[in-house]
């Protein structure tokens, strides 16, 4: 599985044709990418592949067999992810691959994916991109699953806390005592298929399973090709995971990054992320090393634009100086060190809003007078326009800690490429960037009343066509969720009209629409409840909207709705549908709906497909009472269930054993540029990986 935890995303279940087993399962990754057709045309270079939310099955790339198909964890590193695609599969080096919304397999040609009647979908433009790699750190003040207190024994140390409306949340011992043990033994068996294993691994970095150090030193080293690519990397990914940063684990990080033998796997770009995961150590070891690869001359562009994300995630403001330095003369500041490429660039601009540091060397403004004029001249100065966009997210990052002064020239700069921009993303993103620095405490009252009107201007008048609308609409449910926050109701301002827009978008596109139940749900609107439960309910819409008015209903949080959603997780069959109902359930604290999909769960003779996404669902509420039925399922002492069905209920043993609520790779994905990402396989691998 690819090496983290699917959470919103369920991965396919499907028994019914060998090449439907799998969608995108090395690693345990699911693609976040939105339902439906990608338009002709409208992919640049640097796009990653168009992925189906849910529905059309891809295989790990670069890998000749699926899961369920047999075979232990044996054989050489293999070739990277989308270097021999297999059917159906929609690796980097295919084509586009996509879905409908429901479990009846890939659907593809013009129109697939759409509803019938909807407009051809807004493509890499839309909102639903955006929320599919943000919802996790969007939702996780929200997530019930994690009501857990700390005992003081220890720094991951938790007693039982029943959540308020009955969800258990796991104990310490509960994870220590029933979670670990099992899957160190799956972690140590020689013979078992890579994706069990490979789970395993990141599910025990999760849980904070320090003593596995010494076998993923030996798995990520993998000398005489003992373990399958898929585990090596997965290993190199869970140093990070597992954020024991001692020097002895960096020193591995820091070999495994630089050893360009290895360009035939993911290790080298997951061991740079990993690095970048643990943060910033206090003589900065990491960083020179991270820098040491922009400065070579890389025969593979993998490894360069990962070290640019370790970057921005070491949080280190002793790296902005080299950074701007790289960003003003496409180089490191060190005779002979190679140019970065056009691709490459957009990193450096991400890295600098990460760390969010608008000064350097007593120069208060200069990184954030270098990112804006990328965003304001660059457009006229032939400026690349993923490094615009990355411009456009960065500035935001840039001003939130800083005076007013700049903050408001900051609010300037992104209205106004939201207005005039002629890239839609660089328009979506300045539209997002204005809501994520006006939802934040230090603005003042006036600018964030400023950003509230300019986004009802594009939510009323914005062209749908480009995808202005749905981002006004989320952008100002940032800036409500702030506002709820501090205890106030923004009715009249923000609720109100993302409520009516939910009402009128009935007669539309219910890819467009979803995106204002998600609106709805983040302001807690509990005037919308009532429409949003007869969204849920209506069989005649589409899986993908229904799925997100379960979603905006646990945000809501309003209990009278539960059987509403208790009765999608027990009667419907799409996977999607059914693990967003299982999301919606668990921001709720539905015990109930616990106690049915664990009977479900163990039903020995449960189709599949289907306890796989209970499974998944379990994992997603992440409930105590989960952890003995999903057990039984990854040990499987009678061999009743394939390899996929093993590997998605240890991926759902590693969501209940988490110890943050926010998954830890959300740091990556959160305000990602995700239009660059395409450069590097690695990362659109790791940005299907939760």
């Amino acid at each position: 599985m690819r090496p983290a935890q699917t959470t919103f995303l369920a991965t396919a279940l499907l028994v019914t044709a060998p090449f439907l087993i799998s969608d995108a399962l090395a690693h345990g990754g699911a693609y976040r990418g939105p339902a439906g057709e990608v338009p002709d045309g409208s992919r640049e270079p640097s796009d990653p592949p168009p992925p189906p939310e849910g529905g059309g099955p891809v295989t790990p790339g670069g890998e000749t067999g699926t899961p369920g198909t047999g075979g232990g964890d044996v054989g050489g590193p293999g070739t990277p992810s989308g270097d021999t695609p297999t059917p159906g599969s929609g690796g980097s080096g295919s084509g586009p691959s996509v879905g409908g919304d429901g479990p009846s397999g890939p659907i593809t040609g013009k129109g697939a994916g759409r509803a019938p009647g909807s407009a051809k979908g807004p493509g890499y433009a839309g909102w639903s991109f955006w929320w599919n790699y943000n919802k996790d750190d969007v939702l996780a003040d929200r997530r019930s699953v994690r009501n857990r207190t700390s005992t003081g024994q220890g720094p991951h140390t938790f007693s039982r806390r029943r959540a308020e409306h009955g969800v258990i949340s796991p104990t310490t011992a509960a994870v220590n005592n029933r979670i670990v043990p099992a899957l160190r033994d799956l972690l140590a068996q020689d013979d078992l298929h890579f994706d069990i294993r490979s789970a395993a691994a990141i599910a025990l970095a999760k849980a904070g399973d320090a003593s596995i150090v010494p076998d993923l030193e030996r798995m990520a080293r993998n000398e005489g090709s003992r373990y399958h690519r898929v585990v090596e990397e997965s290993a190199a990914l869970a140093f990070g995971l597992l954020g024991e940063g001692t020097d002895d684990v960096r020193a591995t990080l820091v070999e495994l990054m630089q050893d360009d033998q290895r360009n035939a796997s993911y290790v080298r770009p997951f061991a740079a992320v990993s690095l970048g995961l643990l943060g910033a150590d206090q003589d900065g070891t990491a960083q020179a090393a991270l820098f040491a690869v922009l400065y070579a001359d890389e025969a593979k562009s993998e490894v360069k634009p990962a070290a640019l994300v370790a970057l921005g995630l070491l949080d280190d403001e002793r790296a902005v100086a080299p950074l701007l330095h790289v960003l003003q003369k496409r180089r490191v500041d060190r005779k002979g060190a190679a140019e970065l490429s056009d691709a490459e660039m957009p990193f450096v601009v991400a890295a600098l809003g990460r760390i969010g540091a608008a000064g350097v060397n007593g120069d208060d403004t200069a990184v954030f007078d270098a990112v804006s004029r990328l965003l304001t001249i660059g457009k006229r100065k032939g400026a690349a326009v993923n490094m615009r966009r990355s411009a456009a997210i960065a500035l935001g990052q840039l001003s939130v800690d800083a005076d007013a002064r700049l903050q408001r020239k900051a609010f300037r700069a992104l209205r106004d490429a939201a207005k005039d921009d002629k890239d839609a993303s660089v328009r979506n993103f300045a539209m997002v960037a204005v809501g994520r620095l006006t939802s934040s405490d230090t603005v003042d009252a006036e600018l964030r009343s400023d950003a509230v009107s300019m986004l009802g201007h594009y939510l009323e008048r914005g062209r749908p066509s480009a995808s202005a609308q749905p981002f006004a609409g989320l952008s100002m449910a940032l800036i409500g969720r702030a506002v709820v926050k501090q205890g106030r109701a923004p009715e009249e301002d923000i609720r109100k009209p993302l409520r009516e827009k939910f009402a009128d978008a009935a007669r539309g596109d219910p890819k467009v629409r979803g995106a204002y139940a998600i609106a709805s749900g983040l302001v807690r609107d509990p005037f919308a409840v009532e429409s949003l439960s007869e969204a849920l309910l209506d069989r005649g819409l589409q899986a993908g909207l229904r799925g997100q008015t379960a979603i905006a209903l646990g945000l809501i949080g309003d209990h009278s709705t539960q059987e509403a959603v208790r009765t999608v997780l027990r009667d419907e069959t799409d996977r999607e549908l059914r693990v967003r109902a299982a999301v919606g359930a668990g921001l709720m604290g539905d015990a109930r709906a616990v106690g049915e999909l664990v009977k479900i769960l163990e039903e020995e003779r449960g189709s599949q497909y289907v306890l796989g996404s209970v499974a998944l669902a379990l994992g997603q509420i992440g409930d105590e009472r989960a952890i003995d039925p999903l057990l039984a399922i990854v040990t499987d002492e009678e061999n009743v269930h394939p390899e996929i069905t093993r590997a998605l209920a240890t991926v759902a043993l590693g969501q209940i054993a988490d110890r943050d609520p926010t998954p830890e790779l959300a740091r990556v994905s959160r305000d990602v540029n995700y239009r660059a990402i395409g450069v590097s396989k690695a990362l659109v691998e790791l940005l299907t990986i939760l």
